[in-house]
């Protein structure tokens, strides 16, 4: 996990010399459709939320869906001929996203599909590669690349339909490389929160298009260190579950520059409220009036559409970093553990 994490730099600058002429391809293919689904499980569906963001701003109407509601509710999410489908599937051997490729193509909907650079998607017509496929359990490079991969998708489709409120993401993808490179030099800033949340309760939240964000630190802790950590998207969190928050818990708010206002004001609310009741805060992008105890981990201004693929990083070391102070394998899913090897072995993913 930390030999992959720290090459993402490099993926990243590869996708920049590769991955347009592909994601030209897939904004043809795209072009007729009038709906697209992006479907995936995990760590794929948080890319899938992320995408959603990014199509839906290029003038395309795109939904989200897990797949396993996709492939199982065929008739709660009708397709045909005259929609595309985008599968986010990074190994490909997922049971329910490769059943939502079949049905897509079974169907008539165009079908695409986002894997590693080895994986093999029968019925797409384009898959738009990202990473090796990764040995760790905890995936992280394929994450941000899928991301990055869907942000040049919606580049071009903004460019085909001459959707200029997005013209900014060309530069903002040309400049991440450096970005991520300079996040991780900074991983030491991330010690002591990562310390402090080894044996705490920890919540997560994040606004607009890092709610995704937010769910991804979830799955990320979760499986990396079998961390104590719950998310939800910002509002969701203040609607009820903040009240189950306490003094001693920490809490890692996304409050990344440059994003909508609204979503910048409201994190700064919630901040207020969570630091009146005592609990310790982490503002990942930026710091928030009233709340000057809180720790900050400082992210430069992006647009909003792609700071996902940008803070998720400093979340990806934290993740890592919890496993590490509780002895935790952050590459085995517990698969070192017999009792979960034994019961994993019972199921297909």
């Amino acid at each position: 996990m930390y030999q992959t994490m720290h090459r993402q730099p490099a993926d990243l600058r590869r996708l920049l010399e590769t991955g347009w002429e592909p994601a030209r391809q897939a904004a043809e293919l795209l072009a007729p459709a009038s709906r697209v689904f992006v479907v995936g499980v995990g760590t794929s569906y948080h890319a899938a939320l992320v995408g959603e963001w990014l199509l839906r701003a290029a003038g395309m109407d795109a939904r989200a869906v897990l797949s396993f509601d996709f492939a199982a509710y065929p008739r709660h999410y009708p397709l045909g001929p005259g929609d595309a489908v985008i599968v986010m599937a990074h190994s490909g051997v997922k049971t329910f996203t490769m059943q939502a490729l079949e049905r897509a193509a079974a169907e008539g909907a165009t079908a695409i599909s986002v894997g590693s650079l080895t994986a093999e998607h029968p019925g797409s017509r384009l898959i738009l590669r990202t990473v090796e496929r990764e040995r760790s359990a905890a995936f992280t490079a394929s994450h941000t690349s899928a991301m990055f991969v869907l942000a040049q998708v919606a580049t071009e489709v903004a460019e085909r339909n001459k959707v200029a409120a997005v013209a900014d993401l060309l530069p903002a993808l040309a400049a991440l490389p450096a970005q991520l490179e300079t996040v991780l030099a900074r991983q030491d800033e991330i010690l002591s929160v990562a310390r402090a949340a080894a044996s705490r309760q920890v919540y997560a939240a994040g606004a607009g298009p890092n709610a995704a964000t937010a769910l991804e630190v979830v799955i990320k802790a979760r499986e990396a260190a079998t961390a104590k950590i719950d998310g939800l998207p910002l509002e969701q969190f203040l609607h009820g579950p903040l009240v189950t928050v306490n003094a001693e818990d920490l809490v890692i708010l996304v409050n990344v520059p440059g994003a909508n206002p609204a979503a910048v004001a409201r994190t700064g609310e919630v901040a207020v409220v969570l630091d009146r009741i005592g609990s310790e805060l982490w503002l990942v992008g930026q710091g928030a009036p009233g709340v000057p105890r809180a720790t900050v981990f400082e992210l430069p201004e992006v647009p909003e559409l792609v700071s996902p693929i940008l803070a998720v990083v400093p979340l990806q070391v934290f993740a890592y970093q919890v496993a590490v102070e509780k002895g935790a394998h952050p590459d085995r899913f517990r698969r070192d553990d017999p009792r979960y090897a034994d019961a994993l072995s019972t199921i297909s993913l």
